[in-house]
């Protein structure tokens, strides 16, 4: 018995360490821990917790599946299991282990999050979606989740409820830039010009080198056909990124339509010496050569 409980307080010595972030004592007091009682199941955790943290992942994987054999019930040990086969790329076995231990705590809240975050890095937008969802429910106040969830709305197309995503980290972070330009763009596309023009350039006072938002402003600005702040947003786009096909030819565009063929030639010239095998660029160059007027050039 005096083992047992000799065996906790170590255990409690190395969590306090660990959240003071001297690891390398808490790991020495976690492993006399697991020494005086190999199935103190919360000493075992941790200690595989410390491990997989200094990267040996084989070893923190052996620890946790010998505490969640120990008890089978314990959530916290299946949810770090489930990091510990993320980080040795076993992804498959990870999603298994984040889902074992929702079904013993369907409110474990950074279980849903592990997920969520693991099927977003493996493209699998649907279900990324669902674990999002799920988590937001339980912390509903997590700006980078309401974000993430924003854009997998985005990418699947659904601009309604991505724009819901992006207003609510707005009204918890409402300097947040990436969730500015999204909703810019939305409401770009909505048409939506004036109010698109206002969160882009807030996205801009918050962020100044934020470029996308600087793009999706010159395209607010010429959906207004008011050219000359479109031609300003893009030239300081170019003096960042040269090499930026849609800020060269869209600038090409405004000059040809602000009457300087000449300058949209000799802009178009510069970014094909630059990237010569460009396509887009080759072609927008022979219809400003062309005099194609209105229609020429495309952004590609």
């Amino acid at each position: 018995m005096e083992t047992v409980d000799t065996s906790k307080i170590r255990n409690n010595r190395g969590s306090a360490l660990l959240m003071e972030g001297k690891a390398a004592q808490a790991r020495a007091e976690l492993e006399s821990a697991v020494r005086l009682d190999p199935e103190n199941v919360v000493a075992l955790t941790n200690l595989a917790f410390v491990l997989d943290v200094e990267g040996l992942h084989d070893q923190a994987i052996v620890l946790y599946q010998k505490a969640v054999g120990l008890r089978p019930g314990y959530a916290v040990a299946r949810n770090n299991l489930g990091i510990a086969y993320a980080s040795s790329g076993r992804t498959d076995e990870a999603k298994a282990a984040y889902r074992a231990a929702l079904e013993i705590d369907s409110r474990h809240a950074v279980a849903w999050l592990n997920l969520a975050q693991l099927h977003q890095q493996l493209d699998e937008v649907g279900e990324a979606r669902d674990a999002y969802e799920a988590y937001l429910k339980l912390r509903p106040r997590d700006v980078h989740a309401l974000f993430n969830l924003g854009v997998l709305h985005l990418h699947a197309g659904l601009r309604d409820p991505a724009a819901i995503m992006f207003g609510r980290v707005l009204a918890l972070a409402p300097r947040h830039a990436g969730a500015r330009v999204n909703l810019g763009a939305i409401l770009l596309r909505r048409r939506q010009t004036d109010q698109a023009i206002e969160m882009l350039e807030g996205a801009i006072e918050a962020e100044p080198e934020n470029l996308l938002a600087r793009y999706h402003l010159a395209l607010a600005w010429v959906a207004k056909r008011d050219l000359a702040p479109a031609a300003a947003e893009l030239e300081t786009i170019l003096a960042r990124d040269p090499a930026s096909v849609p800020a060269a030819s869209n600038l090409a565009l405004v000059y040809l339509h602000m009457g300087d063929a000449a300058r949209a030639a000799a802009l178009l010239e510069a970014s094909l010496a630059r990237d010569p095998e460009n396509e887009v660029l080759r072609k927008n160059l022979a219809l400003v050569r062309g005099g194609g007027g209105a229609d020429a050039p495309s952004a590609g």
